[in-house]
């Protein structure tokens, strides 16, 4: 499955496998076992940093070259607003109808893990995680996270999309959110998605959200949410534009869309699964704007800080006059069920 520098899957490794090592009962067994088997019959160790494992030595980082790519090294716990300002009720929301539909012990691979959500989720409900991420920072935080949450069945590897290291057809499904948003060349790393695969694998997409109905009040907050929170957004990038910057790296959106419609067709859909099932959670306007603030995505990243913290400045200042001082309260609700969408691989003839 894992696959050394020489070429050698984890079969080959002394003694234990990597299915072996995916059954042990607690996270901290998981990762205080595996170093005592991570040496290849060649001789080289899989170098693990802080329980990650270093299958890559690339920067998490890549924007010089012809392959690029984005890793949320600056963004961390920025990235989850629910999770970064309530860790103590984070929620992960429920597995067990997309395990039902695999089969419990498969083996996933969350392919831009990011900070371990859905590969938490997907381990509480008894499936087998490779969790897999170029963002040290990141990995770092999901397995932290996992801790929390007693996630056993997880195992956390630094790896680029572009060259994955894992076998041929040894993974049972590939979870992609927005992974193949942040490379410039999504066709190579949906290349090694169908290497990987399995005969009869799935990719694994979240589908439409379905609403689980809301009161008339619920509804007039949520709508005078959503009209605040883009007139901020659009403010913001407003500030951004007049001040010059021109940073944009690449787009790869219509690409990556592309790319996995010509590969692979929708399959199946399961319902009420995943990381997005939510009860009547409360979201304030300072969770929604929490990202912006921050530069929480791939791109905003790089934005230099005095023009991000003179535009933010200025929003904040646009938004007080206009909405009062206390904005980031104004209140949101979330009720809903997420669906994942299973596709198979289109063969060619």
């Amino acid at each position: 499955m894992l696959i050394c520098k020489c070429g050698a899957t984890l079969e080959n490794f002394p003694k234990k496998t990597t299915q072996s090592l995916f059954f042990y009962k607690a996270a901290t067994k998981l990762q205080s076992k595996f170093p005592a088997y991570k040496k290849c019959t060649c001789g080289y160790e899989i170098p693990a940093i802080n329980g990650v494992y270093q299958f890559t030595e690339d920067a998490p980082i890549s924007t010089d070259n012809s392959l690029q790519w984005l890793g949320y090294e600056h963004v961390g716990n920025n990235y989850e607003p629910g999770y970064f300002y309530d860790k103590a009720n984070d929620s992960v929301g429920n597995s067990h109808n997309l395990a039902k539909f695999l089969g419990k012990g498969k083996v996933v691979l969350d392919l831009g893990a990011g900070l371990g959500g859905h590969a938490i989720s997907f381990a509480l409900a008894e499936l087998n995680v490779i969790a897999a991420d170029i963002s040290q920072v990141m990995l770092e935080h999901a397995r932290e996270r996992a801790q929390q949450h007693n996630a056993a069945n997880i195992i956390y590897t630094r790896m680029n999309g572009y060259k994955l290291a894992l076998a041929d057809n040894s993974i049972d499904a590939v979870l992609e959110v927005d992974m193949l948003r942040q490379v410039n060349q999504p066709d190579l790393v949906i290349s090694e998605i169908k290497r990987v695969l399995k005969p009869g694998g799935f990719l694994l997409k979240y589908g439409q959200s379905e609403s689980l109905g809301y009161t008339k009040e619920q509804e007039a907050d949520n709508d005078k949410y959503n009209t605040t929170l883009w007139d901020i957004q659009n403010y913001y990038d407003k500030q951004i534009q007049e001040s010059g910057y021109t940073g944009r790296l690449f787009s790869s959106w219509e690409q990556a869309e592309s790319g996995i419609k010509e590969n692979f067709t929708p399959y199946a859909t399961i319902k009420n699964t995943g990381l997005y099932v939510v009860n009547n959670r409360p979201w304030l306007l300072k969770m929604g704007l929490h990202k912006l603030k921050t530069k929480a995505s791939g791109v905003k990243q790089f934005l230099p800080e005095e023009i991000h913290n003179a535009a933010w400045e200025n929003t904040h200042a646009y938004a007080v006059s206009k909405y009062g001082a206390e904005y980031e309260n104004i209140n949101r609700w979330f009720n809903n069920s997420s669906s994942i969408v299973a596709y198979s691989h289109i063969t060619q003839t």
